[in-house]
């Protein structure tokens, strides 16, 4: 029985590690494994802001497209640029900005 539940849960890891590493976004699915990012705190939590900063750069740095709004996400006046880059961006499974919350906002590069 004990020996099962090992089985078991070892091929309910792998198969969500697999799935994980599929669903990979497609800029990032040929240069990164799962270590590149989950450096610390293991797989199965979030990547620090400063992870994603080593190699996309701070809010500032990153560009945004123009949107008709004419809004920056990376420099809200509600948060500046204090929020987690994972509030709104996720490798491995859709993005959403925050923002839809409460308004009717587009970013068209959001990924």
């Amino acid at each position: 029985m004990k020996t099962s539940l090992v089985v078991a849960a070892a091929v309910m890891l792998f198969s969500f590690s697999a799935s994980a590493a599929n669903t990979m976004k497609p800029h990032h699915e040929d240069a990164l494994d799962c270590r590149t990012c989950h450096t610390t705190k293991g797989k199965f939590q979030r990547p620090e802001a400063e992870t994603c900063i080593e190699c996309h750069g701070g809010m500032s740095e990153i560009p945004t497209k123009p949107n008709r709004w004419d809004k920056n996400p990376h420099n809200s006046h509600h948060y500046e640029d204090l929020l987690e880059c994972t509030t709104c961006h996720s490798e491995h499974k859709a993005s959403e900005a925050i923002c839809v919350e409460c308004h009717v906002v587009e970013f068209p590069n959001l990924k």
